[in-house]
């Protein structure tokens, strides 16, 4: 124990003050309600927005599917086409075809010279 005695707490005098003084409570926020609101439509419309871009990659996803099938199909048929080409167009083919509209295979060949009207040919 110390032998100091207890000494009883100092009273301030006016010209000891620091310059603190009480301040009343500060009004409540009129515009929190307002805040509150501009916040949720912040939120609502970047959770719309997200929505909205999602489903555009979706549609714009099923749209590319769409296009690959066709695409695919316009393959295979042009495929078919071009099987279908040459099979008419070898040689065998066509003289058969020929000869069911008429025609004969020619036994000469002739030359018509445009500017002077002349018909000329070459075995002779």
């Amino acid at each position: 124990m110390s032998v100091a005695p207890v000494l009883a707490p100092a009273t301030r005098t006016d010209s000891q003050k620091t310059g603190l003084a009480v301040v009343p409570t500060p009004a409540p926020a009129r515009g929190f309600f307002w805040i509150a609101v501009a916040s949720g439509l912040v939120v609502a419309s970047a959770v719309g927005t997200s929505f909205h871009l999602n489903t555009q990659m979706a549609q714009g996803a099923y749209d590319l599917k769409n296009i690959r099938v066709e695409l695919s199909e316009a393959t295979a048929r042009e495929a078919t086409l071009e099987q279908e080409i040459i099979s008419v167009s070898t040689p065998e083919k066509l003289r058969a075809t020929a000869s069911e509209f008429g025609m004969v295979p020619v036994q000469s060949v002739a030359y018509l010279d445009l500017t002077t009207g002349v018909i000329s040919n070459p075995q002779e």
